[in-house]
């Protein structure tokens, strides 16, 4: 994947604490606010977490000692090459850090520096001399075991997403001129395609680059090769799991965590419909066969979780996620950061509800202290979560805090763009091979929306793109890029063609009224266009129609959660 992704863990001097958490939040109201900040010009950020671990003054029982506080950065970037390891890991903070000095250099803000003054070794010059600002914060970085980078952001960069987000404002704009639709009614699809194509010319020139072209076949190359080879070992695991979860007996969950009320309002004061960030720091198993089990199924999930085209596996609502284990004074903790839309509750419950995703997210915690093991799961899942959460102080979107005009987009949102510029690129529409586009175009004009794509390659497509990649090395390379195609609108009005799914009613010798409230056609039942705060959330699938086995179901509670039985 062309992505760095940082996790930095760095030791806060002690009598420091107060002061960088009054700090931070200072620095997250001028975020907040989209006032002048560190990250605001560096184009290749596409979010920035600040949290601190321990020391936290809630009205609960004590927290950790003060000399055992510790500063969390995580950042996601995005790189011009595909690395990894070590090499990605240089690379991404070089990045961030060079475009931190650079904007320091120009404005003066010297918010970074200040933040890690309070830290244990950071160099006194700070972005004044940023090899030395590299060199520390490598020291303190987290390499990840596991991570998720929706498929939307491994095609597009931040401002190729801004791209995206124009070319769709744009064609729903088109479509819901009051003065346009009633000709617009008359035609057919292919033909209202065509319009489209012809008024959204100087958007996909913008959005169908080589460049673009490169990152979209990376994407699929690596979710074809992750999809080919994970085959060795899904049914072999999955066959592992459910017998495991066939004789294993829930133990009843006697203990709760009490989470304290302070720490409840400091996370929820912060939940919005879009773009949430949680950060959750747990201890790893204590014995080392467990440590050894976690670090295997964390490397599975990550193998695994490249294959998906959209969301995790059936939760369509995270953008980015990642498992990092780290170093804390003599003992070893487990990081986890995730960016996720809808609220702290729906995400929660998203988790348990679907089998799939619970099976696996069981594989890597359940080794971690306090988790729950017994039946009821649910409830105690969440006071546990809570204990486990780590307030975040700091939280920076590219496209809600960066210097164009802020964009709250859903990764449902996302993908509504990519599959609109996926059909609007595709020349000969009418041809029978693009049936599949017609049926997505036809959707998407008479109910504002595309159908949910395939969250996985099926195994003749991921077949298809290797074999599509290695004849591509024998080819001349050819330009993606349509041709415009001249169009007369007074001429294609001129005929009535007849009845299609695009005309809600028709009348002889003239148009129907418009109505305003009807959206874009007239006599339609619901607004055409889909207000931003009516996005397809929840924006998780049924878990019945692909019943994963592994867990069972039963949990007293009610409703799909799974019965929390330990999946070893």
């Amino acid at each position: 994947m062309f992505h760095g992704t940082l996790s930095i863990i760095t030791k806060i001097r002690p009598e420091a604490v107060e002061g960088l958490t009054s700090r931070l939040r200072e620095l997250d109201r001028t975020i907040q606010a989209r006032q002048p900040h560190p990250f605001r010009g560096i184009q290749a950020l596409y979010f920035a977490h600040w949290s601190i671990l321990g020391g936290a003054p809630w009205d609960g029982p004590p927290g950790e000692p003060r000399e055992d506080c510790h500063l969390i950065l995580g950042a996601d970037l995005r790189l011009s090459a595909s690395l990894h390891g070590r090499k990605q890991l240089r690379t991404a903070l070089g990045l961030l850090v060079d475009a931190l000095a650079a904007q320091a250099s120009l404005s003066g803000d010297t918010s970074f520096d200040e933040i890690y003054s309070h830290c244990e070794g950071y160099p006194a010059a700070g972005l004044a001399r940023p090899e030395l600002v590299k060199h520390y914060l490598l020291k303190h970085a987290a390499p990840y075991n596991t991570r998720h980078v929706d498929f939307a952001y491994r095609v597009a960069s931040v401002p190729a997403v801004r791209e995206l987000q124009a070319l769709r404002a744009e064609a729903d704009a088109y479509l819901n001129n009051p003065y346009r639709r009633p000709f617009l009614e008359r035609l057919e699809a292919t033909s209202v395609y065509d319009d489209l194509r012809e008024h959204l010319g100087p958007h996909l020139v913008r959005v169908t680059t080589p460049e673009w072209q490169r990152h979209q076949n990376a994407a699929f190359l690596e979710a074809a090769l992750a999809t080919l080879t994970y085959l060795l070992v899904d049914k072999p695991l999955r066959l592992l799991v459910r017998l495991k979860n066939r004789f294993a007996r829930p133990r009843q969950t006697v203990e709760h965590v009490t989470v304290p009320d302070a720490l409840r309002e400091e996370i929820d004061a912060r939940q919005g419909p879009v773009q949430n960030s949680m950060i959750l720091v747990t201890d790893v198993p204590s014995s080392a066969l467990g440590r050894l089990r976690q670090r295997f199924f964390m490397r599975l999930v990550d193998w695994r979780l490249k294959r998906n085209l959209v969301g995790m596996n059936d939760m369509r609502v995270i953008h980015f996620a990642r498992w990092a284990i780290f170093q804390r004074g003599a003992k070893r903790q487990l990081l986890f950061i995730v960016t996720y839309d809808e609220s702290w509750e729906a995400y929660i419950d998203a988790f348990v509800d679907h089998e799939d995703v619970s099976t696996f997210l069981k594989l890597i915690w359940s080794g971690s202290k306090g988790f729950p093991s017994g039946q009821p799961f649910v409830e105690p899942f969440k006071e546990w979560i809570r204990s486990v959460q780590c307030p975040t102080l700091v939280h920076y979107s590219a496209l809600s805090h960066g210097e164009a005009p802020p964009a709250a987009l859903a990764v449902t949102d996302l993908h509504e763009a990519l599959d609109l510029r996926q059909v609007l690129i595709q020349e000969g529409l009418s041809r029978p091979e693009n049936a599949p586009m017609r049926q997505s175009l036809k959707a998407y004009l008479e109910q504002g929306r595309f159908p949910y794509q395939e969250k996985l390659l099926s195994l003749r497509q991921a077949v298809s793109i290797l074999q599509e990649r290695l004849l591509s090395t024998h080819r001349r390379p050819t330009h993606i890029l349509h041709r415009r195609i001249p169009h007369v609108t007074t001429r294609k009005l001129g005929v009535l063609r007849a009845q299609t799914p695009l005309r809600s009613r028709r009348s002889e010798g003239h148009s129907a009224p418009i109505s305003r409230e009807a959206g874009r056609h007239p006599g339609a039942h619901r607004p055409w266009l889909q207000a931003h705060g009516d996005r397809r959330l929840p924006a998780v699938e049924d878990p019945g129609r692909r019943s994963v086995p592994g867990v069972a179901s039963g949990d007293p509670e009610g409703g799909t959660h799974d019965s929390g039985g330990d999946p070893h």
